[in-house]
């Protein structure tokens, strides 16, 4: 949506609050409004690659709108900054990670980086899935033998790359570039596929929502549904939480297939640098326009969230809590 599209849906008479966040007058008006905010805490995003979608000004758009006693710029006044969270990209390219380390330099002593660089680009190594399953995270099987070949069905997801391209096969072998793990059967009781996303900020464990396809490979290029509100069990919340704390990271979200035969939970993928952005395919369906955050899909779709509590409020009152002791790791909310 560009700064056109907008003025002609408010010429159409779009009420401002259907309107999310793009380039156009009520946005402007919007950040500038941003800009007068007076606010305890102050967020530093830092984003310094340079191709690809980027997602910060959209994040620090919505964080304004919704936040109450956090404020948020991207890419400036680090040196000022109360909270400093790198959402780069990942993985990090040499220009960016270089970019980031000069910012992390300037950043005030105490003050805590949320995702540093040691741990950045953790999903990415080949010790990842071995590290988070002997730390107990439930992950697909990766380690195949002689048995495995042309038996074992597979996904060969390639590595160093954000947008990861996966292709399903029998097992023949180690492919350069790609990482190999056992397929997983997340099929419901209705014999499709969902793919359950869970985030954690700052400490605070909450689901999104489950991608619901009829086809192996979840995503949106394959959607037939999302179910909008859903609930992690105890468990699930310790696993996103022992993610956490095995690859170092603060924010990020994975995404979760409950295995058919059990329903346990399977970790198949960490998102350091995940998508933000709601779908225009479900925005439109509520009669909105523009850029929304997938935390406010619930209230755009007048349901409630499943535990109770707005995602808004809970990563908020993280955030605050790591602010506030800067010397110490988040813990589980």
């Amino acid at each position: 949506m560009n700064a056109l599209t907008q003025t002609a849906a408010l010429l159409r008479g779009v009420p401002p609050e259907r309107i999310g966040w793009s380039t156009g007058p009520l946005t402007w008006w919007r950040q500038a409004r941003h800009r007068r905010l007076r606010r305890p805490v102050t967020l530093c995003l830092l984003e310094r690659q340079r191709r690809g979608t980027r997602f910060a000004d959209g994040q620090a758009f919505w964080f304004d709108e919704r936040f109450r006693d956090v404020r948020t710029v991207v890419n400036r006044g680090v040196e000022e900054a109360d909270l400093v969270w790198v959402c780069t990209q990942d993985p990090l390219e040499p220009d960016a990670r270089r970019a980031l380390e000069v910012d992390l330099a300037r950043v005030r002593p105490g003050v805590p980086v949320l995702n540093p660089l040691e741990s950045y680009d953790a999903y990415h190594r080949d010790d990842c899935f071995p590290r988070l399953e002997a730390a107990g995270v439930r992950v697909p099987r990766h380690v195949f033998g002689a048995d495995d070949v042309g038996r074992t069905e597979v996904v060969y997801k390639r590595q160093g790359e954000q947008t990861s391209r996966k292709a399903r096969a029998r097992y023949d072998g180690p492919r350069p570039g790609y990482r190999a793990f056992a397929l997983v059967d997340g099929r419901g009781g209705d014999g499709r596929w969902r793919r359950y996303r869970a985030f954690h900020v700052a400490g605070a464990v909450f689901a999104t929502d489950a991608i619901v396809s009829g086809g192996w490979e979840v995503g949106l290029a394959t959607l037939e549904d999302v179910e909008h509100v859903v609930a992690l069990t105890a468990h699930e919340r310790e696993q996103v939480a022992l993610v956490a704390q095995t690859l170092g990271l603060d924010c990020f979200c994975v995404d979760l297939l409950r295995r058919r035969t059990d329903g346990l939970p399977v970790v198949v993928d960490v998102n350091v640098y995940p998508t933000t952005v709601v779908d225009e395919r479900v925005s439109r369906g509520f009669g909105d326009v523009g850029q929304w955050h997938c935390w406010d899909v619930p209230a755009r779709a007048g349901l409630a969230w499943a535990d109770g509590v707005d995602p808004w409020r809970l990563v908020e009152a993280a955030l605050l809590a790591r602010a506030a002791a800067p010397d110490r790791r988040s813990a589980p909310a």
